[in-house]
């Protein structure tokens, strides 16, 4: 089985002309699903396409029950994630947890920020004992408006590299406030396989290591009972990338049983089968590629029972 765990669809209540037509076509994702041999399209709300001006909890909740509705008419192709804010108040907490407990959806998707506040703010925390109490994976995505946004006004470079950036600069602040020594049990699911993540064990490790050495600016607070490297083993990455030497970095990072296949499709329209095939050229046994083409996001999102 191959299961796509990253992919976006949208009501077709919330259309605009500049949308990308693929986020309200299911059957035309069906199609694509046939020629790639995908077999399960997870997917969820980037909060990019949602309706300009939208009330947040509006937009939980509408997508919430479009996101159950698609995943009990199409069980066999398509899977919805909750869509939550980290920072909301108590009726966004509500509903997200009814997404999970009476809708029957099997985890959430949050951005990496919202209006320049990261997954390591204070306010986020019950949150985090929502989805730890759930027992659900959490897939971070990076918002429409990302870090350095100032600098990107050309060649679409918020898409190119704010967005994987923005999930760099999040999951770290997270790391590095004890975000995952506090909730040893989160299951983080970071898109654009982490952005720079995979690349960072050794950096984040030699800061670590020289953190009483002020020569080389502050360490505060200093909360990690263990190197930042073991708390990136904590983390799963997924594949799009289009590039099998990221995907390989990532593998050799935080292992293989912690990468996801994943293809950004919708909106992106590159065909379906690229993606796939991305995961078939990486230099790995057929065995592993099998697991991140689909065993691991099975086993995660609970799939087998």
């Amino acid at each position: 089985m191959i299961i796509d765990c990253h992919s976006h669809l949208a009501p077709k209540s919330w259309f605009h002309p500049k949308s990308p037509k693929a986020i309200f076509d299911i059957e035309g994702v069906l199609e694509e699903q046939r020629k790639a041999g995908v077999d399960i399209t997870v997917f969820g709300n980037n909060w990019i396409r949602t309706p300009e001006g939208a009330n947040p909890f509006e937009v939980v909740k509408q997508f919430n029950e479009f996101a159950a509705e698609v995943t009990a008419k199409y069980p066999k192709n398509f899977l919805g994630l909750a869509c939550s804010i980290p920072f909301g108040d108590d009726r966004i907490l509500k509903e997200t947890e009814r997404a999970i407990r009476e809708y029957g959806l099997k985890g959430i998707m949050v951005n990496s920020s919202v209006n320049g506040e990261y997954l390591d703010s204070p306010r986020a925390v019950p949150f985090f004992e929502l989805v730890t109490d759930l027992n659900v994976p959490l897939f971070v995505h990076p918002p429409r408006i990302t870090i350095g946004a100032e600098k990107m006004e050309i060649f679409r470079l918020p898409e190119m590299v704010g967005r994987p950036f923005d999930t760099t600069l999040s999951i770290t602040r997270f790391i590095l406030m004890g975000g995952l020594e506090k909730f040893p049990k989160l299951k983080m699911v970071c898109a654009h396989v982490g952005g720079a993540l995979p690349l960072l064990p050794g950096r984040l490790g030699f800061g670590y290591e020289l953190r009483h050495d002020m020569s080389f600016g502050p360490w505060e607070p200093d909360v990690l009972t263990r190197p930042p490297a073991s708390y990136i083993q904590q983390l799963y990455f997924d594949t799009v990338c289009l590039h099998p030497p990221a995907v390989l970095c990532a593998v050799q990072t935080v292992g293989v049983d912690h990468v996801l296949f994943g293809s950004d499709f919708p909106p992106v329209p590159i065909p379906l089968k690229r993606s796939v095939d991305t995961v078939r050229a990486v230099a790995i046994s057929s065995e592993d590629k099998e697991k991140i083409l689909g065993g691991n996001a099975a086993k995660l999102l609970r799939l087998n029972g």
